[in-house]
Order: C-alpha cells, then sequence, then structure tokens
C-alpha cells in the first residue's frame, strides 16, 4: 500500500533533491525527512540517526494516565516503581540499537527529571536527582547503557552467524 511507504535518504547528499520512485501501480511514493519503522523514527541526515522525540511525548503520556489514577494517593515510592516498570521501558524503546547522542540523552534526562519535579513537587533539579539516588532509581545514561550491554550480550552468545557479524561491527565502534 503506498500510503504506509516512503523515502528517506542517510549520508552526504541526504538532503540532495531526489527523483521521484514509482511503484508497480504508477504511484508515486514520498521522500520525506523524518519516518516510522517497527516504533522507532528516523531521521534523515549525514550519518544514521534517530529521534526520541515521540518516545518522549508517548513517556509523558503513560506517566499522566498512571498519576491521573493514583496521583497523591499512593507513595512516591510506589509511583517510582510505576514508573521504572510502566514509563520508562516506552522512553528508552530501541535506545540499545539507535545511535544515543549527547542531544538524545538530554532530552530523555530531562523527560525523567520533569516527571519527578511533578512528584516530588520541586523545581529543583539537585532535589530530584537525590530523590531518584535514594529510592534506587538509575540515571537514564545508566539505563541505556545497562540496555546496550544486554543487547549486545545477546548477540554474543547467539548462534547466528548474521548476530556475529553485527557484534563485530560494533566491537569495532
Amino acid at each position: 500500500m503506498i500510503k504506509k511507504s516512503v523515502c528517506i535518504r542517510f549520508g552526504n547528499r541526504h538532503d540532495a533533491c531526489c527523483a521521484p520512485v514509482t511503484t508497480c501501480s504508477g504511484g508515486a511514493l514520498p521522500w520525506v525527512d523524518t519516518c516510522r519503522y517497527l516504533g522507532i523514527y528516523f531521521v534523515s541526515a549525514r550519518s544514521f540517526k534517530c529521534t526520541f522525540e515521540p518516545a518522549a511525548a508517548k513517556f509523558y503520556k503513560s506517566f499522566n494516565a498512571i498519576f491521573g489514577k493514583v496521583g497523591r494517593v499512593a507513595s512516591e515510592s510506589v509511583i517510582m516503581q510505576l514508573i521504572s516498570s510502566k514509563c520508562l521501558p516506552v522512553l528508552l524503546y530501541a535506545t540499545e540499537t539507535c545511535p544515543f547522542l549527547a542531544r538524545d540523552q538530554s532530552s530523555v534526562s530531562f523527560a525523567v527529571t520533569r516527571v519527578l519535579m511533578n512528584i516530588f513537587r520541586t523545581r529543583s533539579r539537585d532535589v530530584t536527582d537525590q530523590c531518584q539516588i535514594m529510592l534506587g532509581m538509575l540515571p537514564v545514561e545508566h539505563h541505556v547503557f545497562l540496555r546496550k550491554v544486554r543487547f549486545l550480550l545477546r548477540f554474543k552468545n547467539s548462534d547466528n552467524l548474521i548476530c556475529s557479524l553485527f557484534l563485530d561491527n560494533a566491537s569495532m565502534q
């Protein structure tokens, strides 16, 4: 179906004007700057790049759904556990497979900090950092690192030749 298909370009000439791609039925596929595949949003750029803005929006939505139900009734530790188990996976989806740049890390960390500021009724980042540590919630960069390690270990333990090639490539980087 043409409605679900698009073209996107990566590399040095990512912003060059491209000729239209036509299908067997004669329809033209549009060239786009961003596209979604399996829930991951790709961005046309010089190098392979993903955006985590849609994940942050879904994170806020899942937090608001939980916080709207339990709000000030549940303890902070219960809310933190719910965030860790239900909201963080939404925010960190595909961080182990996509390039996770410093600005992505900052953006994702900001989303978590804003949520914690709401829970603890503060505007101080120091207070939210301390509460996060005291309640046993790892910082976002640690979550991402652990996800990458687990992902690569699964590849390492796989008997699949293609997985081994990916691991060799990742170890070179």
